[in-house]
């Protein structure tokens, strides 16, 4: 995966790990860490800034910076991605593992729209043409509402509340 950021000339990857195991990066040839948590790999011939933190009170600054969002399929994650001026390209992948599959339902609602791209399990973000799709995709503005059909209605709907 770090190889393809970087042959796609990502030169930093930021990680928010939350209650999960930090991240290793087994494909680094030389991995230098900072006593802020700052990671720097370096691949063979390449270089990749990794940043890897539990938790921030904001993500603002790191999805401003941002090129590319990676997130899980949560629906405060989605809206913090999209949220922003400027449109940022967003990748959902869904955790199946949880009861009902909400995330599975809002992503694709949210997809069938334009505004993000979703993977449907975590081992494909290492498949070489799915990233190269990511690449291709190209999001919409969201706006805040779709045909009349806002954010609350999608999620209200999807939940089963109306």
């Amino acid at each position: 995966f770090l190889s393809f950021l970087s042959s796609h000339n990502y030169t930093s990857l930021t990680i928010q790990y939350g209650k999960g195991i930090p991240p290793s990066f087994p494909s680094c040839t030389n991995l230098q860490r900072t006593d802020d948590g700052d990671m720097t790999c370096f691949l063979e011939n390449q270089t990749i800034k990794c940043q890897a933190y539990r938790f921030k009170p904001s993500l603002i600054s790191d999805i401003s910076t941002a090129s590319l969002i990676l997130s899980h399929a949560g629906a405060g994650s989605i809206m913090e991605g999209l949220s922003f001026p400027s449109v940022k390209k967003v990748v959902v992948v869904i955790n199946s593992q949880l009861m009902n599959n909400h995330q599975l339902e809002l992503a694709h609602a949210m997809k069938s729209r334009g505004y993000l791209f979703v993977l449907e399990h975590p081992e494909e973000v290492r498949e070489r043409n799915v990233m190269e799709e990511v690449e291709r995709f190209v999001p919409r503005k969201f706006e805040g509402g779709d045909g009349g059909e806002d954010f609350v209605k999608i999620v209200d709907c999807q939940m089963g509340f109306v």
